[in-house]
């Protein structure tokens, strides 16, 4: 094997209670081209597809979502999901939470291009926000403690939380 050739990862055994997620990606082209996600597996019945491309902003296609926007979303879906289900362990009547995830991208003095903070913006009811606020704040508190993606991505990069009234 050449001395260049990638490294196979060392194999750890996966704990018991291990949960294994999968991705196939498949790309046409170079850097401007475009391809598919194709999730399986998670418990559904069906296979879900994403259309992939890079940002026309970065020399890509601009077809299909773009690795920074889901990047992003992965974020979002996973905060969302975790803070609806502290708004329900808390009683709080809060059928259909929403936000929003921004990122900033920059140049990389090392080259190319890196994340460099991740802002999620909750949106809340006013008339919700003015009767519960204290307990709005602990379910997002609780959301940023437990939100897996999150985690990961504040492990990189400064990641802030943050209410809207609606």
């Amino acid at each position: 094997m050449a001395d260049d050739a990638p490294k196979e990862a060392p194999k750890e055994a996966p704990q018991e209670d291990a949960q294994r997620f999968r991705v196939a990606i498949a790309w046409d082209g170079d850097g401007a081209g475009h391809g598919t996600a194709r999730a399986e597996g998670g418990g559904r019945t069906e296979a879900v597809t994403i259309p992939i491309g890079a940002s026309p902003e970065l020399g890509g296609s601009g077809r299909g979502a773009n690795p920074e926007e889901l990047l992003l979303a992965a974020i979002g879906t996973c905060f969302v999901g975790t803070w609806a289900i502290f708004l329900k362990k808390l009683a709080i009547g809060y059928a259909e939470p929403s936000l929003s995830v921004d990122g900033t991208l920059e140049k990389d003095p090392a080259g190319g291009f890196k994340m460099t903070g991740i802002a999620i913006t909750c949106a809340v009811p006013a008339s919700l926000l003015a009767a519960s606020r204290p307990a709005i704040e602990k379910t997002l508190q609780l959301a940023e403690k437990y939100c897996i993606i999150s985690k990961v991505a504040r492990g990189a990069m400064p990641l802030t939380v943050s209410i809207v009234e609606i």
